[in-house]
């Protein structure tokens, strides 16, 4: 008996694709990135970027540096100052994932400065004024890079090569230049370009079908579900799925982590977890 649709073999079929696209980026940027280049991963949220990332790194002897959710500009570059300075000099690899605080609109000319031939992070007020967010370690990290004779300090990057993961979209010019010009959209796009510019990798773009596609395939194919329920059989992922598919517009989130969720509840409920599903996770 077939258990899906052509509709939604189709939609598989489309997220296996971007699947494929999206490892292929991180295996290049991880293994093939002879020039050193900053790669930016983008697409909007519970395409599994960080899941796929997660999974490349768990194969590396020596993985590179993993930056997760810097809540503020100030711990970001005590962070990125720290690492610099550890390397002495060596080049260091740094995968940055759920930092879209960097991308933020007072934070897009620090990040401009990151990837254009500038190659520094630079902050503008005087190292002292973040002692009392630092380490013993972190504070003579940023001191290293500072001068009592000038109000702020620069980390250089040069010898450093940044993997982002970043949920937020980076323009095309034809996007930019459908802006009116002269106003703040206009600029801060113009912004988000110059770093899509100076940038290599992917903006993955699409559809929620295509998601549901994404995330039925990784579910299919992946064994998500058995990191909980090792016992869990193919019938229930596949009536997960097909209860989600004509829902997937009303659900609540759109990520692998509402699978990991349904899944927890259909061991906690195993007689009404369907009911559970439709009160938790559908919109009102």
């Amino acid at each position: 008996m077939q258990v899906f649709t052509q509709e939604q073999l189709y939609h598989i079929n489309q997220g296996k694709i971007t699947q494929d696209i999206l490892r292929s980026t991180i295996h290049e940027a991880l293994h093939n990135n002879i020039f050193n280049t900053n790669v930016l991963i983008s697409s909007k949220p519970g395409l599994g970027k960080s899941y796929e990332m997660t999974q490349a790194l768990t194969k590396l002897t020596n993985p590179p540096l993993l930056f997760e959710g810097n809540a503020n500009i100030s711990a970001f570059t005590i962070d990125i100052a720290t690492a610099v300075f550890l390397s002495a000099g060596k080049h260091l690899t740094i995968v940055l994932d759920d930092c879209d605080m960097l991308f933020e609109d007072k934070n897009l000319n620090t990040a401009k400065k990151m990837f254009d031939k500038t190659r520094a992070l630079k902050y503008n007020k005087h190292y002292r004024s973040l002692k009392g967010l630092c380490t013993d370690l972190q504070f003579e990290a940023i001191a290293s890079f500072s001068s009592d004779d000038r109000a702020g300090f620069s980390v250089p990057l040069h010898n450093v090569t940044f993997i982002i993961l970043t949920n937020r979209h980076f323009p095309t010019i034809n996007q930019v230049e459908k802006e009116e010009e002269g106003t703040s959209k206009e600029s801060k796009f113009t912004d988000l370009h110059a770093i899509r510019r100076r940038t290599e990798g992917e903006t993955i773009e699409m559809d929620n079908k295509t998601l549901w596609g994404y995330v039925a395939n990784v579910v299919i194919n992946e064994k998500i579900c058995e990191l909980i329920t090792p016992n869990i059989s193919q019938q229930q992922k596949e009536q997960m799925l097909n209860w989600l598919y004509p829902l997937w517009d009303k659900v609540t989130e759109r990520n692998l982590s509402l699978i990991e969720k349904m899944t927890r509840d259909s061991v906690r409920y195993p007689t009404n977890y369907m009911d559970i599903w439709s009160k938790k996770y559908l919109e009102r």
